[in-house]
C-alpha cells in the first residue's frame, strides 16, 4: 500500500464531534476537491454532502455503527444509477475500487486521535457497499479492519 499523501488531505472535527467521541453514529464524510487533487475529511454526526468544491460522485461516507455489542465501519460508495452505462459504471467501479484503500487509510489516519482513547475501534471489522443500479457493481466489501491501514 502506498503511503498516505497527508498533505493533500484537511481534516475538520465538527462539534459535537471531539477526538475523543461519540462513536455511536461517528459520520466521516471523505470528498475530492474539484480544483485540485486534494481531499477533505469531515467528521460529524452527519453527513457532509455539501461541502463547497467537490466532485459529489467521488465521496466515500463511513459510520460508525454498533452491532450485537461490537462496533464495525460501514461504508458507501456511489458508482451508478441509471444516469450511467455499463461502460461508465465499470470505469469508475474500477477507479473507485483501485483507491478505496487509501481512502479508507484517509479516514483512519485522519481520525486517529479517537484511536488511542478507544484502541479497541483498531480491529472492529470495515464494510464497505458499492451502490450500481447495475447487480455485478452492486457488491458488499469486507475491508479489513483499521489497524490494516496504519501501515
Amino acid at each position: 500500500m502506498e503511503k498516505l499523501r497527508s498533505y493533500l488531505i484537511t481534516v475538520k472535527l465538527m462539534p459535537p464531534v471531539t477526538e475523543y467521541g461519540p462513536v455511536d453514529g461517528r459520520k466521516y464524510t471523505l470528498s475530492n476537491m474539484e480544483t485540485d487533487e486534494s481531499r477533505i475529511l469531515i467528521i460529524d454526526t452527519k453527513y457532509a454532502m455539501n461541502v463547497g468544491n467537490v466532485r459529489s460522485e467521488d465521496i466515500l461516507t463511513a459510520e460508525w455503527r454498533p452491532k450485537l455489542g461490537e462496533y464495525m465501519l460501514t461504508g458507501k460508495v456511489y458508482i451508478s444509477g441509471s444516469e450511467h452505462d455499463e461502460m461508465v459504471a465499470l470505469n469508475r467501479y474500477n477507479v473507485l475500487n483501485d483507491n478505496l484503500p487509501e481512502m479508507i487509510q484517509n479516514i483512519i489516519k485522519g481520525d486517529l486521535a479517537l484511536y488511542k482513547h478507544v484502541p479497541w475501534l483498531l480491529d472492529a471489522p470495515i464494510y464497505i457497499q458499492y451502490y450500481s443500479h447495475i447487480p455485478r457493481y452492486n457488491v458488499l466489501k469486507h475491508c479489513g479492519t483499521p489497524r490494516r491501514y496504519l501501515i
